[in-house]
């Protein structure tokens, strides 16, 4: 527990999803800010209630690798996994150091971890397939950008892209919009938290963001906001 209060007097907005949000906001509190929650998305099941991941994770040996690109898609894979005693792993491919903890927590070993925390990292290490059937299982969310799916069929590479949980918008309270707005920065970790928040209130306000990753850090500069960036998709990264 870091015990310096440097953060004290200073107002931070969390729009985490409230399951995901409880490390930050005790880390948080613990450096002596005000933290108000106001979560704009919430994680929930694929349209078909996981039945697809369900399939392909009964034949996880079709798959030379299995690449998981979030924290919530890990913990759905591995999820469903043990539902299924599916025992033989394909090589695992992930994006940040948060999502390999997830597989870490569970014995499971990860293989790849680019340095970039985002699909354009994660392609220019990927290697490339030995044969032309070489198959991956790729996991994310709904609605996600297509470049890392297109970028590893370019390369050759034969991709079943799975979707293992969607975000959706939860409804705002209008008093914490109001504490939200006139706090001292607002931390997004997600594009379309960015650009939820934008659509609710319409301005940059608080000026101040503090995003992880070069994607959600465009999005939000790209917005008017003064953005600080984090490298990492992790607590740890973030308040530092």
């Amino acid at each position: 527990m870091n015990s310096k209060k440097t953060l004290l007097g200073k107002s931070l907005v969390i729009t985490r999803s409230v399951e995901q949000s409880e490390s930050l906001f005790s880390e948080l509190v613990n450096l002596g800010a005000e933290v108000i929650s106001f979560p704009l998305i919430t994680i929930t099941d694929p349209i078909d209630g996981g039945k697809e991941l369900e399939e392909k994770v009964k034949h996880f040996d079709m798959y030379k690798w299995v690449i998981a690109t979030s924290p919530n898609g890990a913990k759905r894979l591995l999820k469903m996994v043990e539902a299924t005693g599916s025992i033989r792993w394909p090589k695992v491919a992930v994006i940040g150091r948060s999502t390999a903890e997830v597989f870490n927590e569970s014995g499971i070993t990860v293989d790849l971890i680019p340095e970039k925390t985002f699909s354009e990292g994660l392609l220019e290490v990927f290697p490339a397939p030995v044969k032309e059937e070489d198959k991956i299982l790729l996991v994310q969310a709904e609605n996600v950008r297509p470049l890392l799916y297109e970028g590893l069929k370019n390369e050759g590479w034969e991709v079943d892209k799975i979707v293992a949980y969607r975000n959706i918008n939860t409804e705002v309270e209008m008093k914490l919009l109001l504490e939200a707005k006139n706090a001292d920065a607002i931390i997004f970790t997600a594009p379309s938290a960015v650009n939820r928040y934008y659509e609710i209130v319409g301005t940059p306000q608080p000026l101040n963001a503090v995003c992880i990753g070069p994607i959600t850090g465009e999005s939000a500069r790209t917005l008017g906001w003064k953005v600080f960036e984090a490298r990492e998709q992790s607590v740890k990264d973030l308040i530092e």
